[in-house]
């Protein structure tokens, strides 16, 4: 790790565990470069919140610059109210027609943030019943924008007040054929009787309990792993959310789902990033790492700063043609023999999968033109 990552880190903890900064070590701080990791790992707001708490004495940035990333912040926080308000306005929605739903991820998980407003924001992802699809995209209809022709292997394509909405009728894809089947009875024994709910300016909207959140999360960051690019914000949620909720684990339930979903190894290497790097204290359901999980912990950590959120610092998925479909499937092989160790039977399953994603649909395609 760089001394631009240490710094980044540095500053990171601060914002989400109130870690006390050696201002010390900013003296010759590179800005540039640490500004540019936050972008690529889509922490900006979380890295500035760490520079707030800095004296002005280390600080070697122009006014103008301050003032620029002051604006950043500001458009973030605006974005971010937003997202808040369109989730309302969508479950309102789906509720007037009898449609049950719970939402995931994004504003979900930065409702415990130091500052929920300062999650760099992706999409609105919620999830209904399969047999509710149709009748939730006829709602989307009505108060946004769908795209009828834009239906993915388990969500289909709205937006909202200019927000990006992925409803889901089916939680999550998995590559494995018996863990996909894993995670689709453990979303159906909680979906819809054993729902929680979180507070969203006033407004009570449905989420997953803890338990399965856990376990959504990790086999989130898997599916990362392995296709886009794992990213700090993704990690970070994890950490926020196990920061919040570790004593609202059912953990013999957890270690159940997780050992079904093959997915143990990528748990613990997971938190440790967490805990090693993040700063989270070690919550005391969780037993020490080892010598090894840390070593793949700075493995795979090694490969987040590098490739980025999305693949933000690496490479960036196209989709206009064969040739593109052929360098998309390259890249994903190689992150499955580069960090099979993470979740091996993923690792394994999401080559032959990506095989039919990426040149089986392309031939349908062309046929289907032709």
């Amino acid at each position: 790790m760089n001394q631009s990552q240490k710094l980044l880190f540095l500053l990171l903890r601060a914002t989400l565990f109130e870690e006390k900064i050696d201002a010390s070590k900013f003296v010759e701080a590179d800005w540039k470069q640490i500004f540019n990791l936050s972008d690529i790992q889509t922490v900006s707001s979380l890295v500035l919140d760490g520079i707030g708490m800095l004296p002005h004495s280390v600080l070697q940035i122009t006014f103008d610059k301050k003032m620029m990333l002051f604006a950043k912040m500001q458009r973030m926080e605006q974005m971010n109210t937003i997202y808040r308000c369109a989730i309302v306005k969508i479950d309102k929605a789906l509720k007037a027609e009898g449609i049950q739903a719970v939402f995931m991820k994004g504003q979900m998980v930065a409702l415990r943030y130091p500052n929920p407003l300062h999650r760099t924001p992706g999409d609105i992802d919620f999830v209904v019943a399969s047999e509710d699809f149709d009748r939730t995209m006829a709602v989307m209809e009505k108060i946004g924008k769908v795209d009828h022709g834009l239906v993915h292997e388990h969500h289909g394509m709205a937006w909202v007040d200019g927000v990006v909405v992925e409803p889901h009728y089916k939680v999550h894809n998995y590559q494995r054929p018996s863990t996909d089947q894993a995670m689709q009875e453990m979303f159906s024994s909680v979906f819809p009787t054993e729902l929680s709910s979180a507070d969203i300016d006033g407004y009570e909207v449905p989420v997953f309990p803890p338990t399965f959140e856990s376990v959504f999360l990790i086999s989130h960051m898997v599916n990362h792993v392995y296709e886009e690019g794992l990213g700090l914000r993704q990690v970070i949620d994890y950490a926020m959310f196990l920061h919040h909720c570790a004593d609202k684990i059912d953990w013999m339930l957890h270690n159940e789902w997780l050992y079904r979903m093959r997915m143990e190894r990528a748990w613990r290497i997971f938190t440790c990033i967490c805990v090693d790097y993040l700063g989270l204290p070690l919550p005391s359901q969780v037993e020490p790492f080892s010598y090894n999980e840390r070593k793949m912990a700075a493995a795979l950590l090694e490969d987040i700063m590098r490739v980025g959120n999305f693949g933000r610092g690496e490479y960036v998925f196209q989709h206009q043609g064969m040739m593109d479909a052929w360098k998309n499937y390259c890249w994903v092989a190689k992150r499955c023999i580069r960090l099979g160790f993470v979740c091996p039977s993923e690792a394994r399953w999401w080559m032959i999968s990506k095989l039919k994603r990426f040149f089986w649909k392309k031939k349908l395609e062309k046929e289907k033109k032709g």
